[in-house]
């Protein structure tokens, strides 16, 4: 008899950006983005020391900002 797995998950991944990189995106300094993280204005995850801004809270981030 053969037994058969589960098919694993899918899962979508969305691209995590550095501090960085959504300085360069805003044209801005990573001073700038950091002070938006710190108020709680743009969400970050912690890896370990490392922050990381996900595409889709940057995005939501703008469109929030967008006049």
């Amino acid at each position: 008899m053969i037994t058969t797995r589960p098919k694993p998950e899918t899962r979508t991944t969305v691209p995590l950006l550095t501090v960085e990189e959504v300085a360069c995106r805003l044209n801005t300094s990573t001073k700038t983005v950091r002070r938006r993280i710190a108020d709680g204005d743009l969400p970050v995850h912690r890896i370990g020391r490392a922050l990381r801004i996900s595409e889709t809270d940057l995005q939501i981030f703008l469109a929030a900002r967008r006049r």
